[in-house]
């Protein structure tokens, strides 16, 4: 069965083209709406509900034909004559049965035009054959929250890559059973709890806030609703999000070295200048540790991160959007910069101590917990020396900071 016939997707390809050839000065976001799936199934109550989406907020009221074999009065009822939205989303029409029903009796709908909207999926039936059904997930079963969090939901199947082919919306929920933190004193929804995963995509984020830091009070647990019937969750319905910001209570206690995560990018992305990627400071071992207490970091260091790293207080300075470029995807993530005394040219025949900024971030990999630093602010002359030579009057600051030293250090329990 196709999951969506022609007629629809050119219904929102000329939607969208309608947009594009307005003049500016008529432009009016078009709002679309359409039936979350082709096919409903009817409950062991005798009952189905029929729900329509729209990709923004909207009121009117959108009237439908019924058809097939069944008969209203004989075979069914509607419960509702229309789909209302009264500055929502999401409407639903619900059919109550009436005998039972064969499982090859199909009750078509259709919805009419209104002037409010275009029309996408605008035929469903109730009973039939089931296509096969979307899965629902966080694509994470835990995420760590500086001063925001991006939550990622995403949607798959099983047989084939999945792609939005009309704006499907999905929205969480707080278990306050589990949570510690609470919404509304500890964090909040900025954009809703709502996210539209938009037409030819699988993922969409939901944005949190931190409201405010509390000792204790730093678990969030979110659980995703189903968006439809043919809609299955998958292996994660439940996600945590735990909160670690400005005290450093949270880094406390040993890391342990593991590797330099940016060396194979530094490697393929400098070869322009000239430098020698075997001269990249990653001659470490596991031995090398950095301790923290608190706000005060101790290093024991033996390779080459001692001709960087220094005993220092840290001083938080905010929040920054990190792009890790040496991930599949090159996703975009918090992390929080900090100021500590470090030896910028990162050498041992030169010293030149000073306050530089490095970025902070904790992560789970395989419910192992694993701390990446960031080196950016540095000024090399053991190696990356043409790279350096090259971008110091560029205006960047610091001037190293699309050349990251990442380091990533595993927690010592």
């Amino acid at each position: 069965m196709m999951r969506y016939n022609i007629k629809t997707i050119l219904v929102i390809l000329f939607s969208f083209v309608a947009v594009a050839c307005t003049k500016k000065t008529d432009y009016k976001l078009m709002t679309i709406i359409g039936f979350t799936n082709e096919t409903y199934g009817i409950n062991e109550k005798k009952e189905a509900e029929l729900t329509v989406l729209a990709n923004s907020l909207v009121t009117g009221e959108i009237l439908f034909t019924t058809s097939g074999e069944l008969k209203e009065g004989i075979d069914f009822e509607l419960i509702d004559k229309s789909f209302k939205f009264n500055n929502s989303m999401e409407a639903k029409v619900s059919v109550k049965f009436l005998k039972d029903i064969s499982e090859k009796s199909i009750l078509e709908f259709k919805l009419l035009p209104v002037e409010f909207a275009t029309l996408a999926l605008s035929k469903a039936q109730i009973g039939g054959e089931d296509e096969e059904p979307v899965i629902y997930s966080f694509e994470a079963s835990k995420y760590y929250m500086t001063e925001t969090a991006d939550v990622f939901v995403k949607l798959s199947r099983i047989s084939e890559a999945f792609k939005s082919e009309i704006p499907v919306m999905l929205e969480v929920e707080v278990d306050t059973k589990e949570s510690t933190a609470i919404e509304g004193k500890h964090f909040s929804f900025p954009n809703g709890k709502r996210v539209t995963i938009p037409v030819s995509k699988d993922k969409a984020a939901i944005k949190l806030k931190l409201l405010k830091e509390e000792k204790g009070k730093d678990k969030i647990v979110l659980r995703l609703k189903a968006p439809a019937k043919n809609y299955r969750p998958g292996k994660f319905e439940e996600s945590s999000v735990l909160v670690y910001v400005t005290s450093f209570e949270n880094l406390t206690g040993d890391w342990k070295h593991v590797t330099l995560s940016t060396y194979d990018y530094l490697a393929m992305n400098t070869e322009w200048a000239g430098d020698d990627p075997k001269k990249l400071p990653r001659n470490n071992t596991a031995n090398d540790i950095l301790r923290f207490d608190n706000d005060n970091l101790t290093v024991s260091l033996t390779g080459d991160l001692k001709n960087y790293f220094r005993n220092t207080k840290l001083v938080k300075k905010g929040e920054t959007i990190e792009v890790l470029m040496e991930e599949p995807g090159y996703p975009k993530v918090n992390v929080i910069l900090v100021n500590g005394r470090a030896n910028v040219p990162f050498s041992a025949k030169k010293i030149e101590e000073r306050q530089a900024e490095m970025g902070l971030r904790l992560r789970i990999i395989n419910g192992k917990e694993y701390l990446d630093v960031t080196v950016r602010d540095y000024e090399p002359i053991d190696f990356l020396q043409n790279t350096y030579d090259m971008v110091k009057d560029w205006g960047m600051t610091p001037a190293m900071q699309d050349y990251p030293l990442r380091y990533r250090f595993e927690r010592v329990e």
